[in-house]
């Protein structure tokens, strides 16, 4: 008896993550997204210098060109507690053309050129994780099994971002609401996981839905390497430390505060 439940069971998970599966593809169009028609035949180089342009030209969804405010308790390296406020971007980097956003996966050096410009930084794992825990709107990671260079195509690229909308509309969500869990941040960390490894992109984050991230603190990807589960979280350098304000890398270096900002 409990082997057939068991059986019915699994069947039906089975039959359900097919389904859901397949409704999640079915919700991705091509066409209507003149942005992403010109990405897509580009080189890496080419592709980075367009998406740099779109976004400082304001070619974002409206929501994007503000920043969520994020209060939260933290402790210091004496274990004082403090009051710790951010800025942050409802969602990852994306561009909207025609009618269509999309979410584009960047390396950290485009990343860092549309930061700098906007006056903001990449998270720090910590707050990836700060992000998270304070998000309105999570969806649950959706991955495509890896196909040789299936990640690094173009198309994938819009096709996971098409799914990621998809998925927050299915669940009630609306455009602008903190959102994490689809993608793979790209990161800071104050000291390099790896010193030898000075040219190297560092990712972090894609939360399941019990809050443990799936990608843990991972270095070993050329900087040039950026697939379908980058994503690229802009941090306004303005931050609140009990209401006094702070340059984000003087407090990330700060002797003492640091740890508001890190692990």
């Amino acid at each position: 008896m409990k082997k057939t439940v068991l059986l019915i069971v699994t069947q039906t998970l089975s039959l359900f993550l097919l389904v859901s599966s397949h409704f999640l593809q079915a919700q991705v169009v091509r066409g209507g997204c003149p942005f992403y028609e010109e990405f897509r035949i580009l080189t890496l180089e080419e592709r980075e210098e367009l998406t740099i342009r779109e976004i400082l030209a304001g070619n974002v969804p409206e929501y994007m060109k503000g920043f969520v405010q994020i209060t939260t308790k933290q402790k210091d390296l004496n274990g004082k507690t403090h009051r710790l406020t951010l800025f942050v971007k409802p969602d990852y980097l994306t561009v909207l053309s025609g009618s269509i956003p999309f979410i584009v996966p960047l390396t950290p050096m485009a990343a860092g050129k549309i930061a700098d410009s906007l006056d903001c930084t990449l998270p720090t794992p910590k707050i990836v994780d700060i992000i998270y825990q304070k998000a309105q709107a999570k969806a649950e990671p959706f991955n495509y099994i890896p196909r040789e260079y299936r990640n690094l195509d173009p198309d994938l690229f819009f096709d996971h971002s098409q799914v990621i909308f998809a998925q927050l509309k299915a669940a009630g969500k609306k455009s602008g609401m903190l959102t994490a869990g689809t993608k793979k941040d790209v990161v800071i960390t104050r000291t390099p996981p790896n010193p030898s490894r000075t040219h190297h992109v560092i990712i972090y984050g894609w939360h399941r839905p019990d809050g443990t991230p799936i990608q843990p603190v991972y270095d070993g990807h050329i900087n040039t390497y950026v697939d379908y589960s980058h994503g690229v979280r802009l941090v306004s350098n303005k931050v609140l430390v009990d209401g006094k304000e702070y340059r984000f890398q003087e407090l990330l270096e700060d002797p003492i505060l640091w740890p508001l900002l890190s692990y």
